[in-house]
């Protein structure tokens, strides 16, 4: 297993290049929702926005503050059974894509080496390279596309200060079980590395899957740290609020760095937030159900044209080989062609690693009216 910190274009650069030219694409590339976010949070944002008292910087209203980590530690014990500290074992972030590069550069240093399955979220290499990191990728098993941990070599444990993951998986919706985190958890504590595990999209889920949190292992706390996030479940993308959740001393340094670069969350905000996640299985019940009316529709649509496509257990995304009358075309090449004959743009699965050639990502956030026209798009073409 050799390390690395060069990557060729990624997803969103391919996905940049291909949007610079045409302004009519259906962009099913980007996990970008569609629509209003429900009335419940519009209004209380709307309402909290009237308060004089609610315009200054987010980390001088401690209250209010912790009263929001509270509010994501009850929910943290109610859903996923984990009973944690709210003010040591929680930190409200600004979007969980930032805390991803703030979280590496907290646990590499230069030349320092991460594990990471491929195909992963391009980010995390992204800021690996950032930040003068080393990527020791390994594999993904090619039926489900779990990270198949025995393809990791001792010397790559031993040589490692981090490991990162994602359930659901972005790129390929991937649901990591309870047992795959206690092994995982052991290895860490074996070989003395940290774990980031992105849980973003936990409350997308179909067909009753169960997506737990690394946390809920027994030990975990000592290595690993998660990120946990409103954006999709609430349909709230663009407010940007996340949370890390775990480690005490990796949220201790996080709280000291982040005081150091900005002043924290827009209180009105963190109040709507406190809203969400006192009504998030309700709230979340409501994104789940147009995403899931979108994703059978398409599936069963696709498969009238001979596109065989697994439903997958959770998130918004299908991760799908390309059609096999095409397969004489790499993935990259049949985005391009199906971008040229319909305007239809999705992410090539190469984009996420090497792991991911032959595969697509399709991100289903357009409206039904919407997926109602790529799907004639498509079924003309394919067909």
């Amino acid at each position: 297993m050799k390390a690395t910190n060069t990557y060729k274009e990624d997803a969103f650069d391919f996905i940049d290049r291909k949007l610079e030219n045409n302004k009519n694409i259906i962009n099913l590339a980007v996990g970008n929702p569609d629509g209003k976010p429900n009335k419940l949070l519009i209004d209380t944002l709307s309402q909290c926005i009237q308060e004089e008292d609610m315009h200054g910087y987010g980390c001088f209203s401690p209250e209010l503050t912790s009263s929001l980590r509270k509010s994501i530690a009850n929910y943290y014990q109610s859903r996923f059974g984990v009973n944690l500290t709210p003010d040591s074992h929680f930190l409200e972030v600004p979007g969980t894509k930032v805390a991803i590069y703030r979280l590496i550069s907290l646990l590499i240093g230069k030349n320092e080496k991460v594990l990471l399955p491929s195909p992963s979220y391009s980010v995390y290499t992204k800021c690996i390279e950032l930040l003068d990191g080393d990527i020791l990728y390994f594999p993904c098993n090619s039926d489900d596309f779990y990270p198949d941990l025995s393809k990791i070599s001792e010397t790559a444990f031993k040589e490692a200060k981090l490991m990162i993951l994602c359930s659901p998986g972005n790129p390929t919706s991937t649901v990591l079980s309870s047992a795959f985190y206690e092994e995982v958890v052991l290895l860490a504590k074996k070989y003395q590395f940290m774990i980031i595990n992105d849980l973003a999209y936990a409350e997308v889920r179909y067909t009753d899957a169960e997506v737990p949190s690394i946390l809920s292992i027994e030990g975990s706390q000592e290595v690993a740290v998660e990120l946990y996030s409103l954006s999709k479940s609430c349909n709230i993308a663009g407010w940007r609020i996340g949370f890390v959740c775990g480690n005490k001393e990796i949220i201790k340094q996080l709280k000291a760095l982040q005081f150091n670069i900005e002043f924290g969350l827009f209180l009105p905000l963190q109040k709507t937030a406190i809203t969400a996640l006192e009504h998030l299985p309700m709230l979340a019940g409501v994104e789940i159900a147009k995403y899931e009316e979108r994703i059978d529709y398409f599936i069963a649509e696709m498969n009238k044209v001979g596109w065989k496509i697994k439903k997958p257990a959770a998130s918004f995304f299908i991760w799908t080989k390309i059609p096999k009358q095409y397969d004489y075309m790499s993935d990259k090449e049949f985005v391009t062609f199906i971008l040229e004959k319909t305007d239809i743009l999705f992410s090539p699965g190469s984009g996420f690693g090497s792991g991911g050639k032959g595969y697509i990502r399709i991100a289903m956030v357009q409206e039904m009216s919407v997926m109602e026209v790529v799907v004639t798009k498509l079924k003309q073409l394919l067909d």
